[in-house]
């Protein structure tokens, strides 16, 4: 068999550590966190991860995760350009959610089957908007084109009918209502954002 590079190799060794830590939920994400390796440049070629295609182009360094106040652990894929949002702000944004376990629900871009058309969406940031919490907080201090991956607990998620973001068909909203007591992994990719009118 033909040797490994080592780039290669600690590419791979990044991404196993992060999908292990998204798989461990909120025990794997913080054991991650002591998880130290030199950085790379990888892609969603050398990951493995092609069910995110296009979420996977960063620069990887040392798994980072920060713990925000309302619970949601997340990591910053890549930084973004320009203003970051603000509550009142309209933050449009493509996203891909699962289950704590990796199960694929749903995501805006354009991935084929059970995937959106491409077209990114819309909310309010802020407390009157109708966003789910976990998300909100993910949001609010993102910069346009700023990726962010992050594991949303219940009480920050859908905790009432009605919030959003929500699939536009039945089954993939149903898979949304039986989970929504368990932690959501959301990927987040802020594409800009513009003033309420």
């Amino acid at each position: 068999s033909a040797p490994h590079s080592q780039s290669g190799t600690t590419a791979a060794a990044v991404a196993a550590t992060r999908r292990g830590a998204l798989r461990g939920g909120f025990a794997g994400m913080v054991a991650a966190v002591t998880v130290s390796l030199s950085p790379q440049r990888t892609d969603a070629a050398t990951t493995g991860d092609r069910a995110s295609q296009g979420y996977n182009v960063a620069d990887v360094g040392p798994a980072n995760y920060i713990k925000s106040p309302l619970g949601v652990v997340y990591e910053k894929i890549n930084d973004g350009i320009g203003v970051p949002s603000k509550s009142g702000d309209v933050a449009v944004f493509q996203w891909i959610l699962r289950r704590e376990n990796g199960y694929f629900i749903y995501g805006t871009i354009d991935c084929g089957i059970g995937c959106g058309n491409g077209d990114p969406s819309e909310y309010t940031l802020g407390p009157s908007g109708k966003l789910i919490a976990g998300l909100d907080e993910l949001l609010t201090g993102m910069k346009p084109g700023e990726k962010r991956r992050a594991l949303i607990p219940p009480k920050a998620g859908y905790v009432s009918k009605g919030l959003e973001p929500q699939p536009p068909d039945f089954g993939q909203k149903r898979q949304v209502e039986v989970h929504a007591g368990e932690p959501l992994v959301f990927e987040v990719k802020l594409v800009k954002v513009r003033s309420k009118d």
